[in-house]
């Protein structure tokens, strides 16, 4: 079995560069099969880098140092002698005085190369990262224009991998058991989380369910029998948010308990505004409508679809508009509800 490079993968939508904080395991020792090797870092997020195998660890960068995604920082081969091409090594690491000009240093992180790719220059300009793309690319053919090319040419291998196969098999299973019983197509979240067991692991009463794409923030408490839509925001970060029972809250809705409107305007000269937001019992927000902060809802009320709510509204208000006024109320008889509109 041939040597297995170790690459660097992409931890950050926005950063092309990592830092190879540690070696976890010492030039040329044994490594088992998925044992932590290293631990690369960027800004935003940390990795402990994994073996690929079992066999021999060979280093091809050090440790401390900024490597570019996708590049080669070390290999495991199967032998305790280091590999003819040990990674990086073989593409030879410029010396010290090696230069790279600010063009050049650009397609560089634009299509995930590294100095190490230029062999013995001392000077690296954006034409010889060109050349070395253009070459790239007859070996791999045709990329999409702006896209990164891969450093190991193994985009493909990533949909085609057994573990990749295997959960792509399980999901299809999965929405084909939602078609057969609900006949709905949902996102993977709900496919993988029960609705009803969601809610009451966070909490919410008997019978509530939420959909795995809400949004569910701080202290947020949600009586029985109530319903939260898909792509719902539940803010209770900054104070408490209250849903008394039997209440639906319609796909898309927001509730907040706060906002940072004069924080902003004044730029950041006044406090952003916290405030406990309350939804009454058997309640009806129906969907793409915004509660805002401090925020009380009577019982039986209606906030008509894109509404914005902001205020104290008594029980049975019927509200629409953005922002949102009473327009009406609910009248709730034996054969029915009516909503009544102010004359």
């Amino acid at each position: 079995m041939a040597a297995i490079e170790l690459h660097v993968p992409r931890l950050s939508a926005t950063e092309d560069h990592v830092t190879l904080v540690e070696w976890r395991l010492a030039d040329g020792a044994p490594v088992d099969a998925a044992a932590v090797v290293a631990v690369l870092e960027t800004s935003k997020a940390t990795l402990e880098l994994e073996a690929p195998r079992a066999g021999w660890l060979f280093h091809a960068a050090r440790a401390g140092s900024e490597v570019a995604v996708g590049a080669t920082i070390g290999v495991v081969g199967e032998e305790p002698e280091r590999p003819p091409h040990p990674g990086a090594d073989t593409r030879g690491q410029p010396g010290p005085a090696a230069v790279v000009t600010a063009p050049a240093h650009a397609l560089l992180r634009q299509h995930g190369l590294s100095a190490a790719d230029f062999r013995g220059r001392e000077v690296i300009r954006a034409s010889d990262v060109e050349a070395l793309l253009g070459a790239q690319g007859e070996r791999r053919g045709p990329t999409s224009a702006g896209q990164p090319l891969d450093p190991a040419g193994g985009w493909d291998a990533a949909v085609t991998s057994p573990a990749h196969l295997a959960m792509t098999a399980h999901l299809d299973a999965l929405r084909r058991r939602m078609r057969a019983r609900f006949d709905r197509h949902v996102p993977i979240g709900a496919l993988l989380h029960d609705r009803w067991e969601l809610a009451r692991e966070l909490g919410f009463g008997a019978r509530t369910s939420v959909y795995d794409d809400c949004l569910v923030l701080g202290d947020v408490a949600v009586g029985a029998d109530c319903w939260i839509g898909p792509f719902v925001v539940l803010d209770g970060a900054h104070a408490p948010l209250r849903i008394g029972a039997h209440t639906q809250i319609g796909s898309g809705s927001q509730l907040y308990t706060h906002n940072t409107i004069a924080h902003t305007l004044s730029g950041g000269r006044l406090p952003a505004v916290h405030a406990p937001t309350s939804i009454g019992r058997a309640c009806f927000i129906a969907p793409l409508s915004v509660i805002g902060p401090g925020t009380t809802l009577g019982d039986e009320s209606l906030v008509a679809a894109g509404s914005y709510v902001e205020g104290v509204f008594p029980p049975r208000s019927y509200l629409a508009g953005s922002p949102a006024a009473r327009i009406g109320w609910v009248e709730i008889g034996g054969d029915g509800v009516v909503l009544r509109r102010d004359r």
